[in-house]
């Protein structure tokens, strides 16, 4: 492996780190917070109706992928609702506040694609310019990914140890993703990172819509600030995916 290379998997871990460090770090108000929620949730529905959806829902798993999408967002609802049930505190709608279970969610589904960009990121090191083109796109993704991950996680309530703990976990799996083609010289069927990508994008939809939005706008003061923020997650990943284009 070239030494170039090298320096892709460290940048791509780096940015994720770099993008968490100001959710995670910086002392914020709670109006400060909840305008970083609402922003996070847009970066969610961005990736998913910008990102994700549209790179899946092409050829012959087209017809199945909003089943996917669909699978992803009951499977969450099931766990938090259901199962774990009875150690929520209950809000009195099936939409309420974050619960401890949902940073947990968030961090599964992030890292399915960090996996799936990881390995296009190892396809891509065969050809420099490729390469550098899936680079420059992952670390701007991720950097955005990682902030929204560590609102979530200030959400959920997790202390700054374990939240840092998980964030090194996300932020390593697209090096060792990425490292897998170089080392196994195979590739991963498409059916197979289109099915997990599209479970993560229900998973998504979920957390920004069943946790991350009911917070973000429980208050009275503030709502067009926040809304403005909810918009500005979306242009931020409409931005993004055409650069990646």
């Amino acid at each position: 492996m070239s030494s170039v290379n090298i320096w892709y998997l460290f940048g791509a871990f780096l940015a994720a780190m770099i993008g968490a460090l100001p959710p995670l770090f910086g002392r914020w108000t709670s109006r400060e917070l909840h305008l970083f929620i609402a922003f996070g949730a847009g970066i969610f529905l961005g990736a998913i109706f910008l990102h994700i959806l549209p790179e899946v829902a092409t050829g012959d798993f087209g017809s199945l992928a909003n089943a996917m999408v669909l699978t992803g967002f009951v499977g969450i609802l099931l766990v938090e609702r259901v199962l774990l049930a009875k150690h929520e505190q209950s809000c009195g709608a099936i939409c309420g506040h974050g619960h401890t279970v949902i940073g947990l969610t968030a961090m599964v589904g992030l890292t399915i694609h960090n996996i799936s960009e990881g390995l296009a990121l190892g396809f891509g090191m065969s050809n420099p310019r490729l390469g550098f083109v899936v680079f420059l796109s992952i670390i701007a993704h991720k950097s955005v990914s990682a902030f929204s991950l560590a609102t979530v996680f200030r959400l959920a309530g997790f202390s700054r140890k374990k939240s840092l703990l998980l964030l090194i976990i996300f932020a390593f799996t697209i090096p060792i993703s990425a490292l897998f083609p170089v080392l196994v010289s195979t590739d991963l069927p498409t059916s197979a990172i289109n099915v997990a990508s599209a479970i993560a994008a229900g998973t998504f939809l979920y957390v920004a819509t069943c946790d991350l939005l009911p917070e973000a706008f429980h208050g009275e003061h503030q709502r067009p600030k926040t809304f403005a923020a909810l918009i500005s997650g979306i242009g931020i990943m409409f931005l993004l995916t055409h650069f990646h284009g």
